[in-house]
């Protein structure tokens, strides 16, 4: 591989931990490795400072790598921070995925379990009425409960919220646009929903 892959988020940052925090682009985390802000970890979980994880890169073909002009570096799948970090502030996008994700795939007017399949997107103060398409006016539905409560209010409709919905606060389960997914990271997260870009990533505006 070339340097290309530098710019493209690769890596799973833990935190001192071991907790999952983010995931970095291979640049940032060759950096926080080459300056120590974070050792290498390989796939049977051992760490390696910079010096141990190039010396390493030299004698393996597998992976990804970073090219100099006299040595070749591994991209880390996952590094550990030295020092404990705050979780980072990112703004959650607005998508039907991410509204699912929040809701936990469940209606918020009956409380049923939904899938990708059944599930709608319902503004509780309807468009038609000024509603606005942000995190604290929509909420996911079931197909048929849309449908009765139509273009009226949920007290309209005689339908309550489970919930009051709000913006979320992000965390590594909103992460969607990464370039590589390793088995060795479902030991600290879920990576199962992220496949295929499509209608379900599309960011949600008015």
């Amino acid at each position: 591989m070339t340097n290309s892959l530098l710019h493209q988020p690769m890596t799973l940052v833990l935190n001192k931990s071991w907790a999952a925090l983010t995931i970095d682009t291979a640049k940032e985390s060759i950096i926080k490795a080459f300056t120590g802000v974070a050792n290498a970890v390989d796939e049977n979980y051992i760490q390696y400072n910079w010096d141990e994880w190039l010396e390493r890169s030299q004698s393996t073909d597998k992976g990804y790598f970073i090219y100099t002009s006299t040595k070749k570096v591994e991209i880390p799948k996952i590094i550990v921070l030295l020092k404990y970090n705050k979780i980072p502030k990112i703004k959650v996008k607005l998508t039907r995925r991410n509204l699912l994700i929040r809701d936990n795939y469940t209606c918020q007017y009956t409380g049923k379990k939904v899938t990708m399949k059944d599930a709608t997107v319902d503004h509780v103060l309807p468009k038609s009425r000024g509603g606005k398409t942000v995190w604290d006016n929509v909420v996911t539905a079931c197909f048929e409960i849309n449908i009765k409560k139509g273009n009226k209010t949920p007290e309209e409709s005689g339908l309550q919220l489970s919930s009051k919905p709000k913006k979320p606060i992000w965390s590594l389960k909103y992460t969607k646009h990464i370039s590589k997914i390793y088995k060795i990271w479902k030991k600290f997260i879920d990576t199962d929903q992220w496949n295929e870009i499509g209608y379900w990533d599309v960011e949600l505006v008015d």
